[in-house]
C-alpha cells in the first residue's frame, strides 16, 4: 500500500516535470543557447518543478486521508490500544542546555499535573527526569533550585536531576547517557524538548497504544506551535496549525509505520531504542563526519530496521511546543537541521533499512539543496532574459519565453498557494473557522500569511544557500543555546546579519531596472507585437518583484517581523484555536511559569544565582550533599576565597563542587548579609 502511494506520487510529479523540460528545451534551442547552458538550466529547472510537484501531490493525498480520519486506516495503533501492565514504567525526559529554567520547570509541572489530575490511576507509571547539559554554573545552579521547588510540590515521586559535566554529542549524548544509567529500569521513555508541554490525555493515549502493540518502537505526536506573541512567531504557529495539519497527515498516509521521528514529544520503547538506535560516529571531519546532528530521523530508521514501527500521529491534539520568535532564531535552527540532514546522504544505502527511509533521506537533503538550486535557476533565468534583450529579440514566438516561466510559476503556486487553499477549504468545510477567529479572519490571515511568506522566503533562501556553501567548504557550526522568548531583534543585529542580503537585492534591482529601461526601441516594439500589446521590458520586474522585494527589504523584514503587535492579536489575525479556547495544560503552564519565576533565580543574572545558592539554607543543604572533598582543588582555592579574591568562572565551578570551598563561600556570604542587615538596622 505505502509503496504504491509513493510510486503514484512519483508518476504524478514526473508528468508536469517532463512537460516543463520539453517546453524549456524547445525555448532554449530556438534562442541558440549553448549545450552547457541548456544542460545547467534544464537540470535546475527540472529539479525545481519535480520537487514542488512531488510535495504538492503528497499534500493532496494527505488531505484525502485527513477527510477520511483514522477510522479509514485499519493499521492505526489506536485500534490495538490497551491499559498498561501494573509493572510498566515510563521515564519522562526533559533534556536542557542553557534554557529558561522557570519555563522548563513549568512545562514539566503542567504535564505532570495533567496526568495526575486527569488520569490518576495511570500516574504511578510515570517518573520524571531533568537531564542537563548546561555548562555555565548559573544555569545548572538555577536548574537545581527548580528541581528543589518541583520536589516540594510533587514530593511523593521526586523529579530526578542529572547533569553531565561534558555535553558530548549534545542532546543525543544526553539521551544515551540516560539509557546507560537508567534505561533497563523503564519500558518506555517519553522524550520532550525544553519547551514541550503535553496533556495527560495524550501521554496516556501514547502509553496505551505502546502497550497494545509490541511492534511499536516510536509513537511521534505532532507538536502544535503555541504561546508566541511576535509577528513572525504568530505567522509560523498559524501556518503550522492550519497548513501543517494537512502536511503532517500526508506524512502519515505516505509512510504509515515507517514514519518520521522528530526527536521530541514522542514515546519510545526503551530497550528497542538501546538495542538498535544508538548511532555511530561518522568517519571524517565535521560537518560531513562526527556524530549526526539530525539524529532523530536516523534513530527512527534504525529502529525500523530492527523490526519495529514508527508512527507519526497528527490526530493527537494535546502535544505542544514553541517555535522561534524571529527570523534569526528560525535560521539558526535551520542551519543545524540542514547540516544534520545533509549528513543523511551517507545513510541512503545503509543495509537493512526500509526503502521508504531512503526516500526520506533524499527528500530531507533536497529540502535544503533546493535553496541554492532555486537561487541558481533564478540567476540563470535573469541572465537568459537579459541576453534576449541584448540579442535584439531574435525569437519568433513570445510563447517560447512565456510558457516555461508560466509552468514554473504554476508549480510554485501549486505548492505555496494551493496547499493553503486546500487547508483553508478543509477547515471551512468542517466549520472550524470559529477556532481561528471566524471565517473572515481566517481568510484574511491566510492571505496576509501568504504575502508575508513570499516576502521573507527570499531572505531564507539566501541564508540557506550561504549555509550550503559553508557545508560544501566543510565549515562546521557550534551548538549554541536557543532563544525561546519573544525577543525583538535590534536594528544593529538585523543590519549585521541581513545587511548583505539587502545590499545584493538593491544592487541587482538597480542593475535590472537600468538594463530594461535602456532597451533599444526596436526591441520594445518587437516585444509589444509578439505579446499582442500586453508586455513591455519592465513587465519582467513583475515576476521578479517578490524575490527582489524580499532581498532588498531583508533588514526591514527581519526587524518588523520580530516585533509584537498587540493590535494584531486583538483583531484575531493569525489566531489559532489554542488562543480562543486555551487548553488546561497550557493555562497551567503559564501559571506554573509565574510560580517558578518568583522562586527560582534568573539564570541570566550570575550574581543573583550565586547569592541564592550561598544564602538559601534549604538549597545549601541539598547542594552540599552533591559536593565532595577534592584536596587539590581546596588547596588551590581556599586561600583565595579566605582572602576575598574574586574567582574566575572556571574556579567558581570548581569551588561550588568542592565541599570545603562551598562551605567557606556560604559562611562568607551569610556573614556579609548579616553584617549588612545589622548596619541597616543600626
Amino acid at each position: 500500500m505505502v509503496e504504491y502511494r509513493l510510486r503514484l506520487v512519483l508518476y504524478l510529479a514526473l508528468a508536469p516535470t517532463c512537460l516543463a523540460l520539453y517546453v524549456s528545451y524547445n525555448s532554449l534551442t530556438m534562442q541558440g543557447a549553448s549545450a552547457t547552458t541548456i544542460l545547467i538550466y534544464l537540470s535546475l529547472y527540472g529539479l525545481s518543478v519535480f520537487f514542488l510537484s512531488q510535495n504538492f501531490f503528497k499534500v493532496m493525498l494527505g488531505t484525502l486521508y485527513l477527510l477520511r480520519g483514522q477510522e479509514g486506516n485499519p493499521w492505526h495503533p489506536a485500534r490495538t490500544a490497551r491499559d498498561p501492565r501494573p509493572e510498566t514504567r515510563v521515564a519522562v525526559l526533559y533534556p536542557v542546555y542553557h534554557e529558561d529554567v522557570a519555563r522548563v520547570a513549568a512545562g514539566l509541572a503542567a504535564t505532570r499535573e495533567s496526568i495526575e489530575r486527569d488520569h490518576p490511576r495511570f500516574a504511578h507509571h510515570f517518573d520524571y527526569f531533568l537531564l542537563s547539559d548546561s555548562q555555565k554554573p548559573e544555569y545548572w545552579l538555577a536548574e537545581e533550585a527548580a528541581v528543589r521547588q518541583l520536589n516540594k510540590i510533587f514530593s511523593s515521586n521526586p523529579v530526578r536531576y542529572r547533569r553531565r559535566t561534558m555535553n558530548i554529542n549534545q542532546k543525543m549524548g544526553n539521551i544515551v547517557d540516560f539509557c546507560r544509567r537508567w534505561g533497563n529500569d523503564y519500558d518506555h521513555m517519553l522524550v520532550m524538548d525544553a519547551d514541550s508541554v503535553m496533556s495527560g490525555e495524550t501521554c496516556v493515549a501514547l502509553l496505551r497504544m505502546m502497550e497494545g502493540n509490541e511492534r511499536l518502537g516510536i509513537l511521534q505526536t505532532n507538536p502544535k506551535p503555541v504561546l508566541r506573541k511576535s509577528l513572525f512567531g504568530r505567522m509560523e504557529q498559524f501556518g503550522g496549525r492550519l497548513f501543517g495539519s494537512v502536511f503532517t497527515y500526508s506524512l502519515q498516509v505516505m509512510y504509515m509505520g515507517n514514519g518520521l521521528y522528530i526527536g521530541h514529544n514522542a514515546m519510545i520503547r526503551t530497550r528497542a531504542f538501546m538495542r538498535h538506535s544508538i548511532l555511530p560516529t561518522l568517519s571524517g571531519p565535521k560537518p560531513w563526519g562526527g556524530k549526526p546532528l539530525s539524529h532523530d530521523i536516523l534513530e527512527g530508521a534504525l529502529i525500523t530496521r530492527g523490526g519495529y514501527e514508527v508512527w507519526f500521529l497528527p490526530e493527537l491534539e494535546g502535544s505542544f511546543e514553541e517555535v522561534p520568535a524571529n527570523i534569526l532564531g528560525h535560521l539558526i535552527r535551520e542551519r543545524r537541521w540542514m547540516q544534520g540532514n545533509l549528513q543523511h546522504i551517507r545513510f541512503v544505502f545503509l543495509r537493512g533499512i526500509p526503502s521508504l527511509y531512503r526516500e526520506i533521506f533524499l527528500s530531507g537533503t533536497m529540502n535544503y539543496a533546493s535553496a541554492p538550486i532555486y537561487a541558481g535557476f533564478l540567476t540563470i533565468s535573469v541572465l537568459v532574459a537579459l541576453n534576449f534583450f541584448d540579442s535584439g529579440g531574435t525569437f519568433g514566438n513570445m510563447d517560447e519565453i512565456r510558457i516555461p516561466a508560466i509552468i514554473l510559476m504554476g508549480a510554485m503556486v501549486a505548492f505555496l498557494l494551493l496547499t493553503r487553499v486546500i487547508a483553508l477549504a478543509v477547515n471551512l468545510k468542517r466549520d472550524r473557522a470559529a477556532q481561528f477567529g471566524g471565517r473572515d479572519k481566517l481568510v484574511l490571515s491566510t492571505i496576509f500569511e501568504f504575502i508575508l511568506s513570499l516576502i521573507y522566503m527570499p531572505l531564507v533562501m539566501a541564508n540557506i544557500s550561504y549555509f550550503f556553501w559553508l557545508w560544501l567548504t566543510r565549515r562546521s557550526l557550534s551548538w549554541s543555546e536557543q532563544d525561546r522568548g519573544d525577543t525583538e531583534l535590534s536594528w544593529l543585529t538585523c543590519i549585521r546579519r541581513f545587511g548583505w542580503i539587502s545590499a545584493i537585492g538593491l544592487a541587482v534591482s538597480a542593475f535590472i531596472i537600468h538594463r530594461l529601461t535602456t532597451a533599444p526601441p526596436n526591441l520594445v516594439l518587437i516585444i509589444k507585437l509578439l505579446s499582442e500589446g500586453w508586455a513591455t521590458p519592465l513587465h519582467m520586474l513583475l515576476g521578479l518583484s517578490p524575490v527582489l522585494t524580499g532581498f532588498s527589504l531583508a533588514v526591514v523584514v527581519a526587524k518588523v517581523t520580530s516585533k509584537s503587535f498587540p493590535s494584531i492579536r486583538r483583531a484575531r489575525l493569525f489566531c489559532i484555536p489554542e488562543e480562543l479556547d486555551v487548553p488546561p495544560v497550557l493555562r497551567a503552564t503559564r501559571q506554573w511559569e509565574r510560580h517558578f519565576t518568583a522562586l527560582v533565580p534568573d539564570a541570566t543574572d550570575l550574581e543573583s544565582v550565586f547569592d541564592y545558592a550561598l544564602t538559601d539554607l534549604g538549597f545549601y543543604l541539598e547542594h552540599r550533599a552533591t559536593t565532595r572533598r577534592r584536596p587539590l582543588v581546596a588547596a588551590r582555592l581556599l586561600p583565595k576565597i579566605a582572602r576575598g579574591e574574586p574567582l574566575s568562572g572556571k574556579e567558581m565551578v570548581l569551588a561550588m563542587s568542592e565541599r570545603s570551598c562551598f562551605d567557606l563561600l556560604h559562611r562568607q556570604r551569610v556573614d556579609l548579609d548579616f553584617a549588612a542587615r545589622t548596619a541597616e538596622a543600626a
